[in-house]
């Protein structure tokens, strides 16, 4: 069996260890961020979209958040006044990552107060913050990242559920019964699947954006298909040009007057929020929960459209685990 897909299951136990956590340090870096009046979150690849994701969920408790790839922080900052003391929040799978670590050592020179959120403890990255938020999701052998991937969406909530510890545990309850019911059903998604074809674009608003770019990476990591993501309505403004019956698309917010739309110029529109809700008996009633059930969902399908390729998903042929160049 492939570690991605073990990996994936392990989603479960791993948010029964999210019901469990401590908030204390979510919490510490919650309260310090909002003290200081707003923060960069930051990170690579699926790390850069988990920043995405934190960086809204900050702005909607009223903390002006910027999302910045790791990869560009020196272009940003290093160019700046070095009085300029923007609290940081990093993100990094492994703490290793050359360009994470560039952006901490940035960071700590500019004098700003650092969070990372890092599924390896004893890491460069956590030595390097002055709150380390750990994801216990455990070492991640798949080169794609799925349950860390997990851990950083739910370190990201635990962060805004911090002063609200009996609402995290419940919205925790709720994914985990989402979560479920998706496995439950697991063969009707394998089929998916392998009917999907080499063109898809991801379409999502708000939390669904991220998770729309996580989606579309996934599926360039293990199955090298052309993928893009875009927030729902910005794909009609010049992009949907490129739609024709080649292209799958997946619509991730519900938007009938978007779907009507893309429809009319490509007969292969997948409205997942229903499928959700019809197919796979999810009860969605919030957009927290609807963008982790089908985060969950998304690499499930990235998963089995490689193996329906006969490729191997736990390593594809141009990528490491961690990237040092």
């Amino acid at each position: 069996m492939h570690y991605m897909i073990r990996e994936i299951r392990e989603e479960i136990n791993l948010l029964d260890r999210y019901m469990e956590m401590e908030l204390a340090k979510p919490r510490e870096a919650f309260e310090k961020i909002r003290q200081l009046n707003g923060c960069i979150t930051t990170g690579n690849g699926t790390s850069y979209n988990a920043a995405y994701y934190l960086s809204i969920l900050l702005i909607r408790r009223g903390i002006l958040t910027v999302p910045v790839f790791s990869s560009e922080f020196a272009s940003l900052l290093n160019r700046g006044d070095e009085s300029l003391r923007i609290p940081v929040i990093l993100f990094s799978q492994s703490g290793e990552t050359t360009d994470s670590i560039s952006a901490a050592n940035i960071a700590r020179k500019h004098g700003s107060f650092i969070v990372s959120v890092s599924n390896v403890p004893g890491s460069s990255l956590l030595s390097l913050s002055d709150v380390q938020i750990i994801t216990p999701a455990g070492q991640e052998k798949s080169i794609a990242a799925t349950k860390s991937h997990m851990g950083q969406l739910l370190s990201s909530l635990s962060i805004y559920y911090s002063d609200q510890p009996n609402l995290f545990k419940a919205k925790l309850t709720s994914i985990r019964n989402a979560v479920s019911s998706i496995l439950a059903l697991e063969d009707k998604l394998k089929k998916m699947a392998q009917v999907i074809g080499s063109k898809i674009v991801f379409l999502g608003s708000g939390l669904l954006y991220p998770t729309a770019r996580e989606g579309a990476l996934k599926l360039k990591e293990t199955c090298s298909l052309i993928t893009d993501a875009y927030p729902t309505r910005e794909f009609l403004h010049g992009p949907k040009q490129i739609l024709d019956d080649s292209w799958t698309v997946f619509l991730l917010s519900e938007d009938e007057s978007v779907k009507q739309e893309v429809s009319a110029f490509c007969h292969n529109v997948t409205d997942l929020p229903a499928m959700l809700r019809d197919t796979f008996h999810v009860e969605i009633n919030d957009e927290i929960l609807l963008s982790i059930a089908e985060v969950f969902f998304l690499q499930l399908l990235s998963y089995y459209k490689a193996i329906s390729l006969a490729l191997d998903p736990d390593k594809p042929s141009k990528l490491t685990k961690v990237v040092r160049s």
